[in-house]
């Protein structure tokens, strides 16, 4: 039951930026179909970087809603840990995919 809610909390965090993060993703799958492996390079930096923006945002401006997540049980790390671990293998699991496909 406590890996469930810890799941469910994660979720909770990730849906805060899920759309920005989707959206540099499918820009990055675009640029890769079009261009094909030679843009990998570029691709992966720009996924990086838009990662560290999205970490700087959520720090600077939901900084008090990691009170919430303390108070259920979960620290900043493990939550940033958690999404940005998932939301880039999501990114190369797509890339991969799209590298398959094409």
């Amino acid at each position: 039951m406590q890996l469930r809610k810890t799941i469910r909390l994660i979720s909770s965090f990730y849906q805060s930026f899920l759309l920005f993060s989707l959206l540099i993703t499918a820009c990055c799958i675009s640029i890769f179909w079009k261009y094909g492996f030679s843009s990998f390079i570029t691709i992966f930096w720009f996924k990086i970087a838009s990662l560290g923006l999205t970490y700087y945002f959520v720090n600077s401006y939901r900084r008090k809603t990691y009170y919430y997540y303390f108070n259920l049980g979960l620290s900043k790390t493990l939550l940033w840990t958690a999404t940005l671990v998932f939301d880039f293998t999501l990114f190369l699991l797509l890339i991969i995919f799209t590298y398959k496909i094409r």
